[in-house]
């Protein structure tokens, strides 16, 4: 039986081994690639560089041209997602805390909804929202993305933080009711830091959403200079040619901020996504 488990074992960590390779060799080979002058990326003819070079972060971030700001497009990134997900946390945690204190919510509809809108294929609101946009002057304006990266992931974002806000003792909230504590008080001075994991889990989520959408951005901005991070890596593809160097290396500057964001709060996301599963 001992031998029979262990085969198992052994082959279960095969399988996730493989996978896991599959998965992070795209990564491997786009960063490495990314170190090659153009010639030896065309010609394919080693996996390492013979001849490697900075040229193409180099042409990325300094050769900057009216229509092609790599660090502007970054920074019009950082901005919209950083604001999505302070706006998202503002919403989420206010909204979750409701439905976690309030059973008629927790089992109704609203509930319901708010996952029903996490799965609702957005590509149908892309008319709706461009019309909509453009009558409200927020067409070409990275504010509007903020807005609709907000309405994107806030109701995902709720129903995560419910489980959170769920698993804190309502007695404690009792106990600072008598000591004199407002609602407020007893909100962002003791629910609030107790949900501290979900909430990172949230945020962070909505950043890395943000961070890296194209579909509404494509649609939502035309000027150049607005232009997201996704956005201004399509920049560097044309039907007649494609930049291969500056391309690779910008996809490696848009994921930098992913994974530093993501490392130290993966923890937390893996505790936020199994929050509420157990109940005791």
């Amino acid at each position: 039986m001992a031998e029979i488990n262990r085969t198992k074992n052994i082959i279960t960590i095969c399988v996730i081994m493989l996978v896991l390779a599959l998965i992070i060799w795209p990564f491997v080979y786009i960063f490495i690639s990314s170190f090659k002058p153009l010639k030896e990326i065309m010609s394919r003819a080693s996996f390492l560089p013979v001849d490697p070079t900075l040229k193409n972060y180099q042409t990325l971030l300094f050769a900057r041209t009216p229509v092609r700001d790599f660090p502007r497009f970054l920074f019009n990134s950082l901005y919209v997602s950083v604001f999505t997900a302070l706006f998202t946390l503002i919403i989420s945690s206010i909204s979750g805390y409701g439905i976690a204190r309030n059973r008629r919510l927790r089992a109704g509809l609203i509930s319901k909804f708010l996952l029903f809108i996490y799965v609702f294929p957005t590509v149908v609101l892309l008319v709706p929202i461009y019309k909509l946009f453009t009558t409200m002057n927020l067409y070409d304006n990275l504010f509007g993305l903020i807005i609709i990266y907000t309405a994107l992931v806030s109701p995902f974002c709720t129903w995560l933080l419910v489980s959170f806000f769920e698993n804190i003792p309502r007695e404690l909230e009792e106990s600072a009711g008598i000591d004199g504590a407002g609602t407020f008080t007893t909100f962002t001075r003791i629910v609030i830091p107790l949900a501290s994991p979900g909430l990172v889990t949230a945020g962070a989520y909505a950043f890395i959403t943000a961070w890296g959408e194209y579909m509404f951005a494509l649609i939502l901005i035309t000027s150049n200079l607005k232009k997201t991070g996704p956005l201004g890596l399509a920049t560097f593809t044309a039907e007649q040619y494609i930049e291969w160097g500056p391309l690779l290396s910008g996809s490696i500057l848009i994921m930098i901020p992913v994974f530093i964001l993501f490392m130290p709060v993966s923890g937390y996301f893996i505790k936020g996504f199994t929050a509420g599963a157990v109940k005791e």
